[in-house]
Formats: C-alpha cells, structure tokens, sequence
C-alpha cells in the first residue's frame, strides 16, 4: 500500500487562489486585486521556506566565521608560572586568544595557520606594570599648562613606548577621569590599537591629603562622601579604585565596602609623607580590607604579618624612589625627622619577600621621572633580582601576579590555553639576563602580530 502524501501547504493556498481569480467577476473583485495576493503568498512561502533550510544548518556553515590561527613554533616558553623553561614549544593562537601550548612532539600545528618560526629565541606573556599615572604631566609648568587633550596624547605616547618594549598591560592609579574614559571607550571603538589598560580614574583623598591637588585626583570627607566618591568613579566606568592618606578607618572602610559591593578592586597607597606618627595609615587600610598596598614605605612586622595573613598584595616601585633619592627628590623631612633612606624600602622589600607576599611590577614615575619610560620597568625588575629574587620569581612577578593584582588572573598573565593572546618574543635568554629585556623582536596582543 502507497503512503499517503499530502500537498504542501502553500501550494494548496496557490490553488485556491487560481480558483479566486477564475471566479472574480462572479464575486465582484477584480483580477488584479487577486493576482497581488497570489504573488504575495508565493514571496511568504519561499521566504519561510529559505528560513527554515538555514535554520536547520550547523552553525558556521552558512557564514565564513573562522578565525585567524597563528602558530609559534619552535621557541623556548617561558609561561609565566614559574615552571621550568619548555624547549621547542609550540603556541597555537586562534582570534585573540590561546588555543594550545606545548612541546612540539604533541602539538600539531593546524593546516593554513601563519607559522612565526621561532627556533632558538624565548617566548615570555606580555609584562604588566601595575602603577602607572598615563596622563601625568613632565614638569609643574606643564600642571599649569595642561588640559585633558594633551594628557590624553602624552598618555597614548607613554602606551606606545610600551608596547615596543613587551609590557602590554597597566594599571593606571590616578589620572584624570576624562582621559582614561577617552582611552578605554576609543579602543573599545577600534579609533586606536595599543596596550591594555585598567584606570582608576581619580584616586580618592582627603581635603589636604597626599594626591591632593593633582590632575586626577578627588578629595572627599568623612565615610559617607567616601562611599559616594567610590560610586562616582564606578559611574564613570571604572573598575578600580585607590585611596590615598590620610583616611580614617571609617573612611577607608566605607570606600572598601562599596568596592565590594559594586565588584571593584581597591588598593591604597602605602604611608609617605602624608602617613601620622607614628605611622598607621597603612595598618588603616589593612584593618578595612583592601586588596593591595602601593610602595614599601615605614611597616612595622606587625603590619607586614597582617598582609601576609590576609594575602594582600604590593607594589614596591622601588625604582622609582632610588632615582629620588639619587635626585634629592625624597623631602628632608622624611629623611631626618623619619628616618628615611633607600635601605628602608630594600629592608622592607626582603621582609616581604620573606614573609611571602605577591608582589608586583610597578613603576610609578611622574612629573621629571617620567623620562625614565620605558627603561624604569626593567631596572624595577633587575632591583627585585638584586634584592634577592631568582630570574623566574621576578619574571613572575610581572606576568602572572600582574594579573593576580588585577583580579584577571584566569585571562592574562601566563601563556596557557584559554588565555589571552599577549606575548612577546625576545632574541636571548632572560634569565641570564635582564639587560636583554625591552628589545622583543615581536609583540603579540590581542592575536595581532606587531614587529619592531
């Protein structure tokens, strides 16, 4: 027995409306009229007829969406989590992120991805500095001269330097809101193509406190104008915050509660001229929960325990005190009233270390220092070296705890699958020595190759 096949349901519809049109003078409507419809049934049929084919197919295969895949192939991996450096490693990167890492014997280099052959040179992830001001200004005349436009080029040009040189990410501290919008929105755009950036927007202080006054900073009073500062800058887009001295707890606890509260990172800045006697704006900040501590400036054991057991970060910057010192650029104050003298900082530095805390690279170089861009980063590395480091702790340091500080952890920082596609390729072997740091022969950020 045959199956039974019914018509298509459009094609019914088409008949019946042949039938219409025959009988259209008997009920009173014209051909014309009928003959629209017609054609309009028979657009409706195939339109939902095409719908429903494409509906039905895998996806990608109606559309050319595949990315592009680069392969980097032979070059020893330095990953960023400290392990052991991997000989003839091989990097397979898909759009902007990282697909595969491994030993070339188990990686198989797909067919059509752009080979980047890279036998005898190191591979290392793009470095992170985590204090950085982008638009500061060069000089005090420059404060008085300045306006949002040209910090915002003069931060762009400080972006670009680092880019050349293999760090691809920041933290900026304190800039002025502005500018840090226009950079974050205008890469978002696609209007520039340079490294990754996370601001702060203002640094928050007090009426008087240390960043008063500067471009890119907000003075706010008492707990409840701290939370509303907080919330500003959370207003403005920003994701991270930093407080500077003087605060009271109840200042520096309402700022670290709606950092909570709002999924923000909060740090502060470490003591300085603008810390009481005897020092506690540190331990102040500690006590209300930050997540991070910027410089290595007068902490006692006591507050060096209470980071370690709260496993809150720093930033050192050492170098960028060396140079004042150097420059008598520390007030005199500090130096003969509290003591001040670079072996502080370096005696703090190995307290730390000791006590284990996650310390980042930072640079920190405003006003005349910024002169010292890009190089202050590698002599910020090499200080961390002398001060007792191994070569792969410092290296540590600037990839994977740059974004631990950041709280990206699982999407930069080390050269593993999932990853973003940010590394550098470098000609000889860091770990004999950072001279050779900054001259990578290519940069990769984003999956997009850049070669200088």
């Amino acid at each position: 027995m045959k199956p039974s096949v019914k018509p298509a349901t459009s094609k019914i519809k088409i008949h019946k409306s042949l039938k219409l049109i025959i009988n259209s003078k008997n009920n009173g409507l014209g051909a014309s009229a009928w003959l629209i419809f017609l054609i309009f049934l028979c657009l409706l049929s195939s339109l939902r007829s095409d719908l429903l084919s494409e509906s039905n197919q895998p996806i990608g295969t109606s559309h050319n969406l595949e990315k592009p895949v680069i392969a980097v192939v032979g070059g020893t991996l330095i990953d960023g989590t400290g392990k052991e450096p991997l000989p003839n490693a091989i990097i397979i990167i898909e759009g902007d992120k990282i697909k595969a890492v491994g030993p070339a014997s188990k990686i198989k280099v797909p067919e059509g991805a752009q080979k980047i052959e890279a036998a005898g040179k190191w591979i290392l992830p793009g470095f992170i500095d985590c204090h950085i001001h982008l638009g500061t200004e060069t000089s005090n005349l420059e404060y008085y001269q300045d306006t949002n436009s040209l910090a915002t080029l003069r931060a762009m040009q400080l972006m670009n330097m680092y880019l050349r040189c293999g760090v691809t990410a920041v933290r900026d501290v304190g800039s002025p809101v502005e500018v840090m919008q226009a950079l974050v929105q205008a890469q978002k755009n696609g209007y520039i193509d340079s490294i990754r950036v996370y601001p702060c927007g203002d640094l928050i202080t007090i009426t008087g406190g240390h960043g008063y006054g500067m471009h890119g900073s907000l003075a706010v009073d008492g707990p409840w104008e701290w939370r509303k500062a907080v919330r500003q800058m959370y207003a403005a887009g920003f994701k991270y915050i930093k407080i500077s001295p003087q605060f009271t707890l109840e200042e520096a606890k309402a700022a670290v509660e709606e950092a909570k509260m709002l999924g923000l990172h909060i740090t502060a800045h470490g003591g300085g001229f603008s810390d009481t006697i005897p020092p506690t704006m540190t331990k102040v900040a500690i006590k209300a929960g930050v997540e991070c501590i910027e410089h290595l400036n007068e902490m006692d054991d006591e507050t060096l325990d209470m980071m370690a057991r709260r496993h809150i970060f720093n930033v050192p910057t050492l170098y960028t005190y060396y140079a004042s010192y150097q420059r008598n650029g520390i007030n005199r104050f500090l130096i003969e009233k509290r003591h001040w003298s670079m072996a502080m900082h370096e005696t703090l530095f190995k307290k730390a270390y000791k006590r284990k805390i996650v310390m980042g690279i930072g640079t920190d170089a405003n006003g005349e220092y910024r002169e010292l861009y890009p190089r202050i980063y590698f002599e910020e590395m090499k200080y961390f070296a002398r001060l007792g480091m191994k070569p792969m702790e410092v290296i540590v340091c600037a990839t994977r705890n740059g974004a631990r500080i950041l709280g990206l952890e699982d999407e930069l920082g080390t050269i593993e699958a999932g990853k973003a596609a940010d590394l550098q390729v470098l000609k000889d072997n860091p770990l004999q020595s950072f001279d050779n740091l900054g001259k990578p022969e290519l940069i990769i950020l984003r999956g997009k190759i850049s070669k200088f």
